[in-house]
């Protein structure tokens, strides 16, 4: 039985060599537009992902709500984005990656604008919950969405790119929101209200992003995906062949449901890379969250007051779009596998230093360098993952991995408030910088590398 991949983007041209139409691609502005899409789609969404990292501490008064509360919420959050995972994963390999995109970015610009005006805590949880949903299943149908149209040798590089040029709203947020939410009782509600204004990538995703060709082809629409990919190959006549040479035996091409996702990634063949993705994705994932999510509560429970811990977040902040930048340098060498090695073991080390640092600028410093270094091996961990499995569970799979990094973060937020008031300060820290250094270790001795590598080649 004959299996529609990847490969049907090959096609044999006169030398007798093959084809790999886009992974050899040079930019082009269909590229670029694409880029910029997604570069809003990831601002959208994380400048509503750290929203709420600003405003709790103004929550605990509005409300009078407690540190298990906001526990709470940031835990449901997670559990929404978890599902969001699946959803958005199976929904991108069903309807195709343009449809999930433009219905996820729909639905987490609507629930942005309610919790703005959430009458209660109970409702503001339920809402929270659902921006979750909407945001992670954009977010997976985007990492993959953006590795099967770029070329091989730079898909590394302009992912980090629009990441970073996304990610300049984070600091944005910062300061916008160390203005506005102790303006007023009301202020933090204002700063979500900005997460709505994602209804701009709706609009132009509808007129510029086209399908992927990859998914196309893995449902057996062969003419469309050649039209699609004629807009990136503006130098030469683009022809993948007829439906018969590509699928000699006339079969339906493979459809993976949640169970046969499952059964092939934890097949014989990916077992060992999934166990590597598992471990790289959940220790990353929780680290980043533990901290960042949790930085401007924990600075101000620490001693600093509510003004000091807003400020010294904001400016930490500003270390996410330039390690995004810096990570573009580096996120096609050495496989991927060196640079998450490298990343990682920095963060782990300069993570337990900083539970011991009391001093202001010096935790603005290194919490800085942190915050560099860990947008930095997220990004590079988002190409590593979007390359691992073939076209037709390449969402499904990517989504499930990626969803058990946010489930553990749902259980996280709840236990950060326990370790904290158990433990300590330092203890909490120490505990984000060994989960790094379980990545570097994991990473070191079992991953493979995968960039610059096309994706016919790493499904075979």
């Amino acid at each position: 039985m004959a299996v529609v991949t990847d490969s049907n983007l090959d096609t044999t041209v006169k030398t007798g060599g093959k084809r790999h139409y886009l992974d050899d691609a040079r930019m082009c502005m269909e590229h670029y537009k694409f880029l910029i899409i997604l570069a809003l789609a990831y601002a959208f969404d994380q400048m509503d992902l750290f929203t709420f990292s600003f405003v709790a501490p103004a929550l605990t008064k509005h409300w009078g709500a407690s540190m298990e509360w906001i526990g709470i919420v940031n835990s449901c959050t997670f559990v929404g984005m978890l599902f969001g995972c699946w959803f958005g994963g199976w929904l991108s390999d069903v309807i195709g990656r343009r449809k999930a995109f433009l219905f996820s970015v729909f639905f987490f610009s609507v629930f942005s604008i309610l919790n703005g005006v959430a009458p209660t805590p109970a409702i503001f949880l339920v809402f929270r919950t659902l921006t979750g949903f909407g945001i992670l299943s954009m977010v997976v149908v985007a990492m993959v969405y953006i590795t099967e149209i770029l070329p091989a040798a730079s898909r590394g590089k302009w992912q980090a790119i629009s990441l970073a040029t996304g990610l300049l709203s984070v600091p944005l947020i910062g300061q916008i929101a160390e203005k506005i939410v102790p303006s007023s009782p009301n202020g933090w509600r204002y700063i979500f209200f900005i997460g709505g204004t994602g209804f701009i990538i709706f609009i132009l995703a509808l007129s510029w992003l086209k399908e992927s060709p990859r998914w196309l082809i893995a449902k057996g629409r062969y003419s469309e995906a050649e039209k699609v990919i004629q807009r990136f190959i503006k130098d030469e006549k683009v022809d993948i062949n007829n439906e018969a040479s590509i699928n000699p035996d006339n079969t339906t091409p493979k459809e993976a449901g949640t169970i046969e996702t499952l059964k092939e990634i934890f097949s014989r063949k990916y077992a060992r890379k999934t166990s590597v993705l598992v471990i790289m994705v959940c220790c990353i994932t929780v680290g980043y969250f533990m901290f960042f999510g949790w930085m401007p509560t924990l600075l101000n429970d620490y001693g600093f007051s509510l003004d000091d811990a807003l400020w010294m977040s904001a400016l930490v902040s500003f270390g996410s779009p330039i390690g995004n930048y810096l990570a573009a340098a580096f996120t096609d060498k050495g496989g991927r596998k060196i640079p998450i090695v490298i990343y990682s073991l920095l963060v782990g080390v300069l993570t337990i230093v900083f539970g011991t640092l009391k001093i202001p600028m010096v935790i603005v410093g290194i919490g800085f360098f942190i915050r560099v270094l860990m947008d930095g091996v997220f990004v590079v961990m988002w190409s590593y993952l979007a390359e691992a499995y073939p076209t037709h569970i390449r969402t499904s799979g990517t989504g499930f991995i990626y969803s058990t990094g946010r489930l553990l973060t749902a259980v996280a937020m709840v236990v950060v408030p326990m370790i904290y008031k158990g433990f300590g300060y330092t203890v909490l820290f120490g505990i984000i910088g060994v989960m790094f250094l379980l990545v570097a270790v994991t990473t070191g001795l079992w991953g493979e590398k995968t960039a610059g590598r096309s994706l016919d080649e790493l499904e075979a």
